[in-house]
């Protein structure tokens, strides 16, 4: 039998594929191809079809407007169609199959699962076509006939009792005058156990109120009811098939009852549920996607307006998940985020659920609160959740997190402005210590649009030299000698004026740009160092601060060689500034790097030191040349014996392990003079001189700087 597919696309590339694909099923199938819609409806209206294939999304009607229109006809009712769709989402489906398409491909489509799908649908077709016209002879043949036994099964009986597919006949009164082994089955039966008796003694309620209601309408109106949707329940297993309902009529053309035929759809249902499933959920945790929270929040939005109660999103935030997931592996990290997922679950009550929308973030919507403080108490037992030991692989680890509180409607009635302002307020309290909880203020939101701006104006900055350095003086304490420089960033805002980095390293880093900014300042001090060299000046060693956001940028290491290399800058003369964070969060990784800029004759300094986690460990292992004490040890020293004390240890220490001690913030000579006692090798601040300008610098260094001294008394 030649199978005739009528392909409609209104992409003439498409419309190419596909013909080759249905030339490529062999010499009995050809395709007839239409660019439009309204011409493919036109050209069946005289013309027959076996199988449709229709893209969704075509200019003139939708796929599934198309496929309602050729149904209307009582000529298409029974042809498959498959739609043909790049969608996923569960509306869409749904909206086709209500329009009678039987079958679903998604783009791209291959060859392969173009025939499996043509050719399942085109073998279903025939055999519906052929027991229908199978039924009707043997119910002619019956009229005409006496119904003698024949003895044993006609080779259509055995065709129809063979076929996968629910095949039934009911009289007006709902009685089985005829239906398949297949069906009977499903209800535990024998087909002779069932004929001749109602619907009603093996359907349950739902499933037989349904079946009436259709039955009836075709009863009264003689017409068919193609291409809907019905579960059976067969051993407790739901099964789900796409039926068609037409008349049965005798010889004269009178209804006497219903013909049912059902095709087994359940794997199908499947896929497209659990694919409806993979789109709005994470796979790794099971968790609703931020697709689905958005969802669930309009949701949220307007029952809390109904109502009047509190609602409220929670953006969650892991502190020390980067650690566990760079020191212990990924998939560390991914058993943890699922643990994770699991004690929130738990957490919360039906007033509450959780989405995971990406890395270790995660939200939360509670409603029905009853004031702020019921969020407040939420979140207090969400922390205390997750701050409780995680065993994976026999070995204990510890997280915290950070949670940012927007309330609904006070905050916003915009899913994404709630989400902007919940992570404005974690943020907050990632600031404020971590391990804890903020509620979103106006006020956040003012500093977020300020740096906004800041932002795009610091992009501007750096492609129009707006940003310069100055270099602060760093003292020996025995000799007075000028023996380091620390380079400062500067900021000519043409607005707002000379900024200093408080103002801007912050946007800095959270947007990203701290990395071309510390290549920028990197490159700078290099080119500054090889000029004076070029005019025969020496300047000591310059120290550059390096934010641990550039840590992360693969390249930082041999970018700074780079340069050094590019000016030629002798070992020693160039300087890094790191802080004690970076060694905690990062500390493998930093040391391996750090190894490789001091073996390439760059100096490391431990900047801020005492403020931190001061771990020894870290200090012995890093190939650190010099430790700055924090200016608020050196802010106290002339009142406090205790601050005197921790410098005076710290510097045994620094020299035990080959470093020098750095003291900055130095504004008196009293401190000086205690600092000097206690060990600090170099100190730096006002006393010693302000930072200076290229300028003052060259003047400074031009003909050598005399040692520095303190006032005469």
């Amino acid at each position: 039998m030649h199978a005739r597919i009528v392909i409609v696309d209104d992409r003439s590339t498409n419309l190419r594929i596909y013909a080759q694909y249905v030339a490529m099923m062999g010499p009995e199938f050809s395709a007839k191809c239409f660019h439009s819609a309204i011409e493919a409806l036109q050209w069946l209206e005289t013309e027959t079809a076996d199988l449709l294939v229709v893209d969704y999304r075509m200019p003139e009607m939708n796929g599934a407007e198309f496929i309602s229109k050729f149904r209307s006809r009582t000529a298409g009712a029974h042809i498959p169609a498959i739609i043909i769709t790049a969608r996923q989402d569960r509306e869409c489906r749904i909206t086709a199959l209500d329009a009678g398409a039987t079958d679903f491909l998604q783009t791209p489509v291959s060859h392969i699962e173009f025939r499996d799908r043509a050719l399942l649908l085109l073998g279903q077709h025939y055999r519906q076509q052929e027991l229908k016209q199978s039924l009707e002879a043997n119910r002619t043949g019956a009229d005409s006939t006496d119904g003698d036994d024949k003895g044993g099964k006609s080779m259509l009986e055995q065709i129809i009792d063979t076929t996968p597919i629910l095949i039934n006949a009911t009289d007006r009164n709902g009685k089985f005058l005829f239906l398949n082994s297949y069906q009977a089955a499903l209800f535990g039966r024998d087909p002779d156990q069932l004929v001749g008796r109602p619907i009603s003694d093996i359907m349950e309620r739902e499933l037989l109120e349904r079946e009436t209601r259709r039955n009836n309408v075709i009863l009264e109106k003689g017409i068919s009811l193609p291409n809907f949707e019905e579960k059976f329940v067969s051993e407790g297993i739901d099964l789900t098939f796409h039926c068609n309902k037409s008349p049965l009529r005798n010889k004269d053309n009178q209804t006497i009852g219903v013909l049912t035929t059902g095709l087994d759809i359940t794997a199908r249902k499947f896929a497209e549920e659990h694919r409806t499933h993979l789109a709005l959920h994470d796979m790794l945790t099971g968790l609703p996607n931020r697709t689905l929270l958005a969802q669930w929040m309009r949701t949220a939005i307007d029952e809390s307006k109904a109502s009047g109660k509190v609602a409220a999103l929670l953006l969650l935030d892991l502190d020390r998940f980067k650690v566990i997931n760079d020191t212990r592996g990924h998939q560390t990290g991914d058993i943890l985020l699922r643990q994770v997922a699991e004690r929130l679950t738990s957490a919360l009550d039906s007033n509450g659920f959780a989405a995971r929308i990406g890395g270790d973030e995660f939200a939360i919507v509670l409603q029905n609160l009853e004031d702020n403080n019921k969020a407040a108490a939420v979140c207090t037992n969400l922390l205390a959740t997750i701050g409780d030991p995680y065993m994976i692989g026999g070995v204990e680890q510890l997280i915290g997190g950070s949670i940012g509180i927007a309330l609904i409607p006070e905050d916003g009635t915009s899913p994404d402005e709630l989400l902007r302002l919940a992570d404005l307020a974690m943020y907050e309290a990632k600031s404020s210590g971590r391990n804890c909880f903020c509620f979103f203020s106006p006020h956040m939101n003012h500093i977020a649009q300020l740096n906004a701006g800041i932002e795009s104006d610091l992009r501007d900055a750096l492609n129009s030299d707006q940003l310069f350095l100055e270099y602060q003086p760093i003292v020996d304490t025995a000799s007075g000698n000028y023996v380091g420089l620390e380079a400062l960033l500067r900021w000519n805002h043409p607005v707002r004026g000379r900024l200093y980095p408080s103002d801007f390293i912050k946007v800095a880093n959270d947007s990203g740009l701290i990395g071309r900014i510390g290549t920028w300042v990197i490159e700078a001090v290099c080119k500054q160092i090889a000029l004076f060299a070029e005019e025969g000046i020496e300047l000591p060693h310059i120290a550059v601060n390096v934010s641990p956001k550039q840590f992360e940028y693969a390249a930082m290491c041999s970018e700074i060689l780079d340069l050094a290399a590019k000016y030629a800058i002798p070992p020693g003369k160039l300087a890094i500034e790191i802080t004690e964070e970076l060694l905690i969060d990062n500390s493998p990784k930093v040391r391996e790097q750090l190894a490789t800029l001091r073996a390439g004759g760059i100096q490391i300094s431990i900047d801020d030191f005492g403020t931190g986690y001061s771990s020894l460990q870290y200090l012995r292992d890093l190939p650190a040349t010099r430790l700055k004490i924090d200016q608020t040890f050196i802010s106290r020293v002339e009142t406090s014996a205790t601050d005197r004390a921790i410098i005076s240890t710290i510097g045994h220490l620094a020299h035990a392990l080959n470093m020098r001690v750095v003291a900055e913030g130095v504004e008196t000579e009293a401190q000086f003079t205690l600092l000097r006692a206690s060990g600090c090798d170099e100190v730096q601040g006002y006393l010693m001189g302000r930072p200076l300008s290229v300028h003052n610098l060259h003047r400074l260094f031009k003909d050598g700087a005399q040692p520095f001294r303190l006032a005469a008394k």
